[in-house]
């Protein structure tokens, strides 16, 4: 008695969501994307993560911009680029006020909405980094937002 057997599928032709991004970046999106934060400012994780990423990169030194960016693994190398902010811009002195204006302005949010995304990317990021890498960025972060970057002890 002949076996019916499927085809072999192939994948090439399907259409996979995300397909050239790594394994890694899909939960991360996910996280920021199930926040209550995003989903009433309307917002995509990408976006809400390129904003902050940007702005982060932006306050810290360009060796600290690296190191967190390669902690992050591939999820760094997604972000690494702003299409905002082109060119080096590194080591920018900014207070919390200024920051979350950044982040405002790039998400076209009002700035307490920007405070509360920030917390749910501040908690992503440092989730997924080393505690000396946290402890790295914090350290140049003003008092304000170092506190919020920090791991709650």
């Amino acid at each position: 008695m002949a076996q019916h057997t499927e085809p072999p599928r192939d994948f090439t032709t399907e259409p996979v969501k995300e397909r050239d991004e790594p394994a890694e970046l899909q939960p991360f999106l996910d996280e920021l994307q199930n926040s209550r934060e995003l989903q009433v400012n309307g917002l995509k994780a990408r976006d809400a993560a390129s904003a902050v990423f940007c702005t982060l990169a932006r306050r810290l030194t360009v060796g600290e911009d690296v190191k967190l960016l390669r902690a992050l693994g591939s999820i760094g190398r997604i972000f690494g680029t702003c299409e905002v902010h082109l060119g080096p811009s590194h080591a920018r002195r900014m207070d919390r006020d200024e920051f979350l204006a950044d982040v405002a302005d790039h998400l076209r949010i009002p700035i307490d909405q920007a405070f509360r995304v920030t917390t749910v990317v501040f908690t992503a990021i440092r989730d997924r980094i080393p505690e000396e890498e946290v402890a790295a960025v914090a350290s140049q972060l003003p008092a304000e937002l170092a506190d919020l970057f920090r791991r709650p002890v």
